[in-house]
């Protein structure tokens, strides 16, 4: 009997005693792990199960595992490069992988030890957990609820709030600026460019007037 297990996104078969190398598991040499993700079984005669294809799992069947060691794979070389540009680029790449044990193929386990996709990839707390785990402080609060407690995010936006209108300083006075009927009259009683220059240019005439009377 042997089982077509999906791990990593790729599909492998497993029978029991080969041993198979796939992409790295977040897991230990010998640890026991079960792969869940069974996509088909194939049954022989005297088996406990019967063959059957998933849609897209096949409920109730998992895949137990021992891990074996880490390993890396084979180098490959990555070249690239632009034409007419001096452009030329070489690296190399060798996966990380892990080499795992089949060590059975029966019904899924009511808690399992750890399964594929659990060890693939990290687990992630759930939102309430984490709000279960934060400590709280006493809040100061008017007489009559000195025993409410509230978390100590909120006591902390609320205290830096506090803090950065204290801190804030409040915008000075505008300067009184002078009324505009003032500063027109201002404006208006200076003599203008064009004035200057007719009561220059008018002098002398006058001057030489005076002369050719006198004559």
């Amino acid at each position: 009997m042997y089982a077509i297990v999906q791990i990593g996104g790729r599909q492998y078969r497993a029978a029991p005693g080969q041993r198979v190398v796939v992409d790295r598991l977040e897991v230990e040499p010998g640890d026991e792990i079960q792969l869940d993700d069974v996509r088909m079984v194939v049954a022989e005669e005297g088996d406990d199960l019967a063959t059957s294809v998933g849609t897209p799992r096949v409920s109730g069947v998992a895949v137990t595992a021992t891990a074996v060691s880490h390993l890396r794979g084979q180098k490959i070389l990555v070249f690239k490069y632009k034409p007419k540009k001096r452009y030329r680029r070489q690296r190399g790449f060798r996966a990380e992988l892990t080499e795992i044990r089949i060590d059975s193929v029966g019904e899924l386990a009511a808690e399992p030890k750890r399964s594929a996709r659990s060890a693939a990839s990290p687990s992630i707390e759930p939102k309430a957990a984490i709000q279960a785990e934060e400590t709280v402080v006493q809040a100061d609060l008017p007489e009559g609820r000195e025993g409410v407690e509230e978390p100590a995010a909120k006591r902390l936006s609320g205290s830096k709030s506090v803090a950065k209108a204290a801190t804030v300083p409040k915008p000075a006075a505008k300067a009184a600026a002078p009324p505009k009927s003032a500063a027109k009259t201002a404006t208006a009683s200076k003599p203008t460019a064009k004035t200057a220059r007719r009561v220059a240019a008018a002098e002398p005439q006058t001057e030489v007037e005076e002369h050719g009377d006198g004559a």
